[in-house]
């Protein structure tokens, strides 16, 4: 029940006010675009979209293909956004109830292990990837479980949850290597499980590179600003939206609760030191292979977290007051630097794209790709350029980049229109409306707002190149080609 209310309750004021549950600045809106675009390409698994890039389309890998699957009859009956809400919610209490049982496994009684689920589950850092829309962060279930079936010994089922992890994200699938050393000692089916799990989980890791190409390695400065914080940080009950829901935070009742079962459980302990060593994003080891290409080190607190509730269920298990066991989660939802409640994104389009029906639509401006970890302010663009193409039915000859790699290339007449974008602050060239119309663009939807006071000398420039305007309303205009 506290996992199934966790998983609600703190999206109940978007859902009342007919919004997404998430804030608009980073990945909420590509979720589910690409959530629709992974149902709609069932039962194959699709590495390629015309929905972007038009008319010769992208690379294209889902960011959650469990959250598709599982989405898939809910998408077919209520439309993308009713399927992300669903998924949403599941995999915020099954985050949790996998914990339980992991503690429950580790022979913890009943409330010390709620205790520590909750530690884990419902930790700022999960809720942060909720508030952000990053959809495949929220599916923490999947390493607890794996956690939970090695301590069951069930090495079947143990590997089973070892690919679903790595599918599920590459992250927790990181973490998970790393866990498994350690836990191998214990019993080596877990390295059977992750040796074979990977194979398993193949596959998707073959579809991921053959979508995006190559990532390179990362500049260190880069990677240790996306590490973990070790700053105090403004508590998020604060009033302000923060752009990144990205945080470790532990808790100080957390670290107090954990430190009297370091002695009885030192492996746990070592675990959560580990991780939070490679959480930081520094140090001589991110030069190694393969760490080298992490390109969120931050993530790596799954993993502090799941070495963390043992220790902390340990405690509450040993102390009179077991309700001590709950001020870790509490304390998070009061200091971390996360909003408690869940922010809404709005679902609304303005009239005007009531009269848009297919076809390809260029949005200007459009979306602009910067490094991983800098505040990007055409991501609130994705609700036109992307969310809107599930009431449109139309495409866009824009290219998206997933996080700074993997980006195809605009195609070129394109730059006439981008230069326009105040953020890329370059000198405004002549759109060419003849390449458009040869690529087939039939809409122009301009966002006079987003132009910061050259819209006028921009649409004057569309009708002197031959558009003709169809339609305005205030911020917006529409013109056809």
């Amino acid at each position: 029940m506290v996992a199934l209310l966790w998983g609600v309750v703190p999206l109940v004021p978007a859902l009342a006010a007919g919004e997404l549950p998430g804030q608009p600045f980073t990945d909420l809106y590509p979720s589910v675009w690409g959530l629709d675009t992974f149902c709609a390409g069932l039962p194959g698994f699709i590495l390629h979209t015309t929905r972007m890039g038009a008319p010769d389309g992208i690379g294209f890998y889902y960011s959650s293909p469990i959250h598709g699957v599982l989405g898939w009859p809910v998408w077919a009956l209520a439309g993308p956004v009713a399927a992300y809400v669903v998924t949403l919610v599941l995999a915020r209490a099954a985050t949790v109830m996998a914990a339980f049982g992991f503690l429950r496994a580790l022979r913890r009684s009943p409330t010390p292990a709620l205790a520590g689920a909750l530690l884990y589950g419902a930790s700022p850092f999960f809720h942060g990837y909720t508030v952000e829309g990053i959809v495949e962060g929220t599916d923490g279930w999947t390493l607890a479980l794996w956690a939970w079936m090695v301590v069951e010994r069930r090495v079947a089922l143990a590997t089973l949850a070892f690919a679903l992890t790595v599918i599920s994200s590459w992250y927790l699938g990181m973490v998970a290597c790393l866990l498994a050393v350690g836990l191998g000692a214990r019993d080596r089916s877990a390295w059977f499980s992750a040796a074979v799990g990977l194979l398993l989980a193949a596959p998707a890791l073959w579809s991921f590179t053959h979508a995006f190409g190559g990532n390179g390695a990362l500049d260190s400065a880069v990677r240790a600003a996306m590490g973990a914080a070790l700053t105090i940080p403004k508590p998020g009950l604060l009033p302000g939206l923060n752009p990144f829901a990205k945080t470790t935070y532990v808790g100080f009742a957390a670290a107090l609760l954990a430190v009297p079962s370091v002695r009885r459980n030192p492996g746990w302990a070592v675990g959560a030191a580990l991780c939070f060593l490679l959480s930081t994003g520094r140090g001589p080891w991110w030069e190694l292979p393969v760490l080298e290409l992490v390109r969120f080190p931050y993530r790596w607190h799954a993993g502090t977290l799941l070495c963390f509730a043992p220790l902390v269920a340990d405690t509450v298990e040993h102390v009179r007051w077991k309700v001590l066991g709950f001020i870790p989660f509490v304390e998070g939802l009061m200091l971390s630097p996360i909003e408690p409640v869940v922010p809404g994104a709005p679902t609304a389009l303005p009239a005007l794209y009531d009269a848009i029906d297919g076809g390809v639509v260029l949005e200007v401006p459009g979306p602009v790709a910067l490094p991983p970890g800098k505040p990007n302010p055409s991501r609130p663009r994705a609700r036109w350029v992307l969310f809107a193409q599930l009431h449109t039915h139309a495409t866009s000859p824009w290219t998206l980049d997933f996080n700074g790699i993997g980006r195809d290339h605009d195609a070129a007449w394109l730059s006439s229109f981008a230069s326009w974008d105040p953020i890329l602050r370059v000198d405004p060239q002549s759109p060419d409306v003849a390449a458009a119309r040869a690529a087939g663009v039939t809409t122009i939807v301009v966002h006079r707002d987003e132009l910061h006071g050259a819209s006028e000398r921009f649409e004057a420039a569309l009708v002197s190149a031959g558009a003709r305007r169809l339609a305005e309303d205030g911020k917006l205009a529409l013109y056809g080609l």
